[in-house]
């Protein structure tokens, strides 16, 4: 197997884990949040005040916040399963995936909440899993594709 290969798939792996750990706990914060926010409201002093500053924060995120990123990380981890076949759509469903999800904080919480480690952090696994799917040939099938189409209609 190439070394290039079994580099994708490792990465490919941890994208599988942290995505997919991600998209359940989101999940399931979006669905269960309405439960939780009433439970808290009637039980209010059921946490020490340190932790109690915490789960209001986390309360007044919207629900829609909880379950769009849910989602996204599950497209993420459709894109993972797609490059491991080395389709070129999973790289581009990664890669918005990614994106979005960087863009979500912004929107519902404000530009403090995204970090410069967050982006650099999409940054290098986007500019990674493109460089190994370049060097293994995944474009290239699609751009091989487009030549033969155009010669096709050229010859015509």
């Amino acid at each position: 197997m190439n070394n290039n290969r079994v580099l994708l798939h490792i990465l490919l792996v941890i994208t599988f884990l942290s995505a997919g750990l991600s998209a359940l706990v989101y999940i399931i914060m979006g669905i269960t949040l309405p439960t939780v926010q009433s439970y808290y409201a009637a039980n209010p002093g059921l946490l020490p005040e340190q932790f109690s500053v915490y789960m209001e924060r986390m309360m007044d995120v919207p629900q829609t916040y909880y379950i769009g990123c849910g989602v996204l990380y599950a497209v993420e981890v459709l894109g993972g399963a797609l490059m491991w076949t080395l389709r070129p759509t999973g790289f581009h469903c990664y890669t918005l995936a990614r994106l979005l999800l960087l863009i979500m904080p912004m929107l519902f919480l404000g530009r403090g909440f995204v970090g410069i480690g967050d982006i650099m952090f999409a940054a290098l696994f986007i500019f990674i899993y493109w460089s190994l799917m370049r060097q293994l040939g995944a474009f290239a099938k699609k751009e091989e594709e487009n030549n033969a189409a155009t010669d096709n209609t050229a010859e015509e």
